[in-house]
């Protein structure tokens, strides 16, 4: 009888070592990839389609999952609380194991595969980690980390005999050295370094969630505008981005909705979108914020405003925003 597990599965080496593994014992793999909201952007897609070619590489069929609105309650209210920024790996870790197993039930499947190395992360990885982990998804015993298997306790399909045990490895921290002598020997090159990817873990992306949580302003269209260009707060209920080069002024204007505020210089310098109440305090702030990265004169800058897909208007700002109340609007672990 043929033994089918669900496989956790990224670009990077190790679950596709962890896929080589168990594919060793006879095992049939399925593997489930999540697509994450705090994802870098600009890396996203070449890793999507380098998941898509490694799973066609080691013949298996993949499984991509888009993780949308209920992360983001995971991300606002995590069990066992964040990393050292807004990173809630164990609840994350968790999440994702309960959608593994949806798929190995729908599939029949016998066990969950990671390629997890116990000590590699520092939150999740842990040993007192893990086992939480494996506790609260509902899946104690029905996880296989084939790459630190002789360090943990032997899982059920251990137990029961439908994969070895003396064939798994005892690999933990940091080091990559036996993963990289794995790699050679089943033949995997092209393989990304383990650096997470994970906006989360960033101490300034974290400090901008931050501020749309406090806002009531945490959706996921504000998510994917806060991961361009330069934020500012504001105030509670008004959000400004401003483009650092072309290519984001190109990217602002595509994420651009109705009833947002749109700022262009006449000069040369940024487009910037407005978003939340449009006041016209807020908008006169945004005006001179704009022209404050305007290159040229120094003052009476033209500014095109409209309200999204409203017409454009014209208006003229006297003087830039100085530098001193420019940090005012800058969002800073002090006042979140």
């Amino acid at each position: 009888m043929t033994i089918k597990a669900v496989v956790l599965f990224s670009e990077g080496l190790d679950s596709s070592l962890a896929v080589k593994l168990m594919q060793e014992q006879g095992v049939e793999v399925v593997a489930i990839n999540f697509i994450m909201p705090f994802s870098h952007e600009n890396k996203h897609k070449k890793k999507k389609n380098i998941t898509i070619q490694r799973a066609e590489e080691l013949k298996i069929k993949l499984k991509l999952y888009k993780a949308e609105k209920e992360y983001l309650q995971i991300v606002k209210n995590p069990r066992y609380g964040y990393g050292k920024n807004l990173n809630p790996c164990i609840a994350c870790r968790i999440w994702m194991l309960e959608k593994a197993k949806e798929l190995m039930k729908e599939l029949d499947a016998g066990f969950i595969v990671s390629g997890e190395v116990l000590g590699q992360r520092p939150m999740s990885q842990k040993r007192y980690a893990l086992k939480i982990i494996e506790k609260e998804s509902g899946l104690e015993g029905l996880i296989v980390r084939p790459l630190s298997a002789k360090l943990l306790d032997p899982s059920i399909p251990e137990k029961e005999g439908w994969i070895e045990r003396e064939k798994l490895f005892d690999i933990s921290g940091r080091s990559r050295t036996r993963q990289f002598a794995l790699a050679k020997r089943f033949k995997i090159t092209n393989y990304d370094n383990p650096a997470g990817g994970c906006l989360l873990t960033e101490s300034y992306f974290s400090l901008k969630t931050k501020d749309l949580i406090k806002s009531n302003m945490f959706n996921m269209n504000n998510i994917h505008l806060i991961k361009k260009g330069r934020y500012f707060s504001v105030s509670n209920s008004f959000k400004l981005v401003v483009g650092r080069d072309k290519q984001e002024n190109e990217e602002l204007m595509a994420l651009a909705g109705e009833g947002d505020l749109i700022l262009k210089s006449e000069v040369k310098g940024p487009i910037a979108i407005g978003r939340g109440e449009l006041e016209d305090e807020y908008i006169r702030t945004a005006l001179e914020i704009i022209a404050y990265y305007c290159k040229g004169q120094e003052n009476n800058f033209k500014v095109k405003f409209s309200i999204f897909p409203g017409e454009e208007k014209d208006a003229v700002v006297k003087d830039k925003m100085t530098k001193e109340r420019l940090s005012k609007y800058r969002v800073k672990s002090s006042n979140i």
